[in-house]
């Protein structure tokens, strides 16, 4: 069962907001695995509790997530238990996992908000708004008394995701950096530096599984259909992934449109795609014209006959026939300090 706080309402902060608008409830949603490397989200939870202590207009609640989709849940049963016509703002407290959970919460829902409170080892779909923001980001009172965006997110199958969705050996790359993550957990509570290494060897153990590196597929791009081997196919909604890579730097989250990189995988060997993968995460796919294929559509259709291995927002699962397909306007995402979604390039499509 869920255990929901209730305690006061935030003070400078959600006085701000005018007496005319619609009424308001916060919902946190904290995921504790977050914070596991760093003493526990208690001093987090106290930061809540105290910018809602002296307003008694708008409620708060806080959840602990106790396992993956936990929130979905959580989310849907506290919107039905609100008064009709309250705005709920939702706060996905953790990284882009416990995001994916509330995104798959709140969507359907009439008057719901997203706010992004980034604690993860990837916080990837922040990035949108430009480098360098997660410290506004975790700033309660700034979260609280922000306006929104419109923003587009993407369907696939039953899932909804923000960010991205790879088919190929990016997600056997996150496949196998999981599976890492989680032998050597030990290793990460010793020091933190051992998490990007660990990303490394699972891309490595990504490039070198040949099934999934040269994979045939059927595509078809707004109808437009097309076969062949590729090592990955990279759908972007927005440009950033990874914690730190930009692979398709014109996505944008609010422009109504799936950046999509096809890497083929015709005649490469494992050295060559060791050589091309690290400038293909920064952005560098124009450097290779008789490689990439680039498109901007609405929906992608991917097929094989062979287990496609499909990487959304970091949920990692196998199919043979998924649809991604994005939809433009979808939710209200809370935008600290009235920043707007950064394109970091033109697209730059491959001759």
């Amino acid at each position: 069962m869920s255990d929901f706080q209730n305690v006061s309402e935030c003070g400078a902060a959600a006085r701000s907001i005018q007496a005319n608008q619609p009424r308001r409830t916060h919902l946190f949603v904290v995921n504790p695995r977050s914070f596991r490397y760093a003493g526990g989200p208690d001093k987090l939870i106290a930061e809540i509790r105290a910018c809602f202590q002296n307003n008694v207009q708008e409620e708060h609640h806080i959840h602990i997530s106790r396992y993956p989709r936990d929130a979905v849940g959580v989310v849907r049963r506290f919107a039905a238990s609100v008064q009709e016509g309250t705005i709920v703002r939702v706060y996905a407290v953790g990284g882009d996992g416990i995001l994916f959970d509330c995104l798959n919460g709140i969507v359907g829902i009439s008057n719901m908000e997203l706010a992004a409170v980034p604690y993860g080892n990837t916080n990837d779909f922040v990035r949108s708004f430009g480098e360098g923001k997660t410290a506004l980001f975790r700033d309660i009172a700034k979260q609280v008394s922000a306006g929104t965006v419109k923003t587009d997110i993407i369907y696939c199958g039953s899932n909804y995701a923000m960010n991205f969705c790879t088919v190929g050996v990016e997600s056997a790359s996150i496949m196998h950096t999981m599976r890492l993550t989680h032998a050597f957990d030990w290793l990460i509570r010793l020091s933190r530096r051992a998490v990007p290494i660990l990303f490394i060897v699972g891309g490595i153990f990504g490039i070198l599984d040949r099934r999934v590196r040269e994979q045939e597929y059927s595509v078809s791009l707004d109808g437009l259909r097309t076969e062949g081997r590729y090592t990955t196919i990279n759908i972007a909604n927005g440009p950033c992934y990874g914690g730190d890579k930009s692979a398709v730097t014109s996505a944008l989250p609010n422009d109504g449109a799936l950046d999509i990189l096809m890497l083929k995988s015709a005649k490469l060997s494992q050295l060559r795609i060791l050589k091309i993968i690290p400038r293909y995460l920064r952005g560098g796919y124009y450097r290779y014209p008789e490689l990439f294929r680039y498109r901007r559509v609405r929906k992608a259709e991917i097929s094989s006959n062979t287990p496609i291995l499909v990487n959304l927002d970091g949920e990692v699962f196998f199919d043979t026939n998924i649809a991604v397909e994005v939809i433009p306007q979808a939710i209200d995402v809370v935008a600290v300090d009235g920043l707007e979604y950064k394109r970091r390039s033109d697209a730059r499509e491959p001759q």
